[in-house]
């Protein structure tokens, strides 16, 4: 049996490749095949566009889809055959996984839907570690696929959210999801200063970390979600020091895995259980995943759909590889 799998076989090149696979599980594991993976157009851009060595290619990539289940192992019951399941495997046609590494896929919502739950829980480990309470007035900076999940699930939990990207079309989009207050930047949504008591920062822009600076309250927490990957500005690190000082400011990075990835009686709080929940909400339909947020792509076109993330392209905010496409050949 073959398992055709996206790799980065060199920079700036992708291709479906193929290998052979078992499709045989064994105690504990279930088989499946992938109905839909989500590419991150963020980590996985990045990995696309820089320069590892020559040996690093050919290289998996992926990091969220939802497969149906084709068989299950030996003290799997969990999950039975036709099930739908959620992974942070690779794109990859077949997979094969220990039953305890996937997740249920909760009924009411289309896959191409759910997946966003894998990206609405980014952001929630910086949630449960900040000092701001439901009500407080919270800045989210970037409305890509994070930003605007991110802001969505404050808005969930009780937060004042003020959501700002340079993009109309970044912008048009968050009104769509059910974002309140959304504009080109902080002084068009007429901002108090010292206004709010975190900032979300999703964009990995420097710059839009120090704008916020002042609308920040004394004392207030900065959480860096969105990954840094190219200098934007040409400003010293002591004008961002001297505010951050003498705000009483705090910045934490905001790496989604800096809990556990599973719960256990000592943490509640896992990225697991925080990828559960949020698909429960976009079940639930409290939040809200407009199909102009993706496209559905064909695998076998996937080095096309790599290089079209590269280029400054506002809409849609993600790409989906639809293994059900490639089920058409």
């Amino acid at each position: 049996m073959k398992n055709a799998q996206v790799v980065f076989t060199q920079k700036e090149k992708a291709a479906l490749l193929y290998a052979d696979f078992d499709p045989h599980p064994g105690p504990g594991e279930i088989v499946g095949e992938n109905v839909i993976s989500l590419i991150s157009t963020g980590s996985e851009r990045g990995g696309f566009t820089q320069q590892f060595s020559k040996n690093a290619y050919s290289m998996h990539t992926g990091s969220s889809s939802i497969g149906r289940v084709m068989a299950v192992g030996e003290g799997v019951t969990a999950f039975n055959k036709d099930d739908l399941f959620y992974h942070n495997e690779h794109h990859d046609r077949y997979v094969k996984l220990k039953a305890e590494d996937c997740l249920h896929v909760p009924e009411g919502a289309k896959p191409e839907k759910l997946i966003f739950g894998r990206y609405a829980a980014v952001s929630m480990t910086s949630i449960f570690k900040m000092q701001a309470k439901p009500v407080d007035t919270i800045l989210v900076t970037g409305q890509g696929m994070v930003g605007i999940m991110c802001a969505t699930v404050m808005q969930c939990f009780g937060f004042r959210v003020l959501a700002v990207d340079p993009s109309a079309e970044r912008r048009d989009i968050a009104r769509q999801v059910g974002i309140v207050h959304v504009g080109e930047s902080l002084k068009a949504l007429e901002a108090e200063a010292h206004c709010a008591g975190a900032l979300m920062e999703c964009s990995g822009n420097e710059q839009a970390l120090y704008d916020a600076i002042p609308f920040l309250r004394y004392g207030a927490q900065v959480f860096q979600i969105g990954v840094p990957w190219h200098k934007t500005s040409e400003w010293d690190a002591h004008d961002l020091l001297y505010q951050v000082f003498y705000g009483f400011i705090s910045i934490h990075g905001g790496w989604k895995w800096q809990i556990p990835r599973k719960s256990d009686e000592f943490h509640a709080h896992s990225s697991y259980s925080h990828i559960e929940m949020a698909m429960g909400l976009i079940a639930q339909g409290k939040i809200t995943i407009p199909e102009c947020m993706y496209e559905l792509r064909d695998p076998r076109d996937c080095d096309r759909v790599y290089r079209e993330i590269t280029i400054p392209r506002i809409r849609p905010t993600s790409m989906i590889l639809d293994w059900r496409k490639y089920k058409e050949d």
